[in-house]
């Protein structure tokens, strides 16, 4: 399996040319477009993974998928070498590693909240107020539920975790307990 640090170089060789073209942000689009089709259908990622066909079979069902689609050639080259350098299974990598890369360029971060509850729309806004503030970009927030943390929020902001959850509280709290 391809590690990060190569799906980095696809993934910043991309961010260049966008940036230059002024077009990184429809990169992203139809990137995300053909990861999740690559993804969803079984028999596209078995056909582009297996290096038994060659290259130029696979560079067919790219240019046939990726016409409908809409795909730009920029973006169909990068396909076109993944199918050719055998690394097409990095597609969901790099995908991830150019849309953290177009944050950066355009100035915002995703924050993945965890909440154990339902927020109403207008709490949901404050705290995205909030974080845009603790970290000075613009905040694009992917929220979920989870009822086992009793109560509070956890926000994953890039590497790191902000746990305000009732549930570690209470385990903190326990352990403090516990020590005497």
């Amino acid at each position: 399996m391809i590690n990060r640090k190569i799906a980095r170089r696809y993934a910043k060789a991309l961010m260049n040319i966008g940036r230059e073209d002024g077009n990184y942000e429809r990169y992203l689009e139809e990137l995300q477009s053909f990861t999740s089709l690559f993804q969803t259908e079984k028999e596209l990622r078995e056909a582009l993974i297996n290096p038994t066909f060659g290259a130029s079979p696979r560079q067919a069902i790219i240019t046939e998928v990726g016409t409908k689609l809409g795909l730009s050639q920029i973006v169909m080259n990068l396909l076109y070498v993944l199918v050719t350098k055998n690394r097409i299974q990095a597609l969901p990598d790099v995908t991830s590693v150019y849309q953290e890369l177009v944050d950066e360029v355009a100035g915002r971060v995703r924050v993945h909240l965890i909440t154990a509850y339902e927020l109403k729309n207008h709490k949901l806004q404050e705290l995205t107020h909030a974080l845009e503030g603790f970290v000075q970009k613009k905040v694009i927030m992917e929220v979920e539920q989870d009822q086992s943390l009793i109560g509070g929020v956890v926000a994953k902001i890039g590497g790191m975790v902000y746990d305000g959850s009732l549930r570690t509280q209470l385990e903190a709290f326990k352990e403090l307990l516990e020590k005497g």
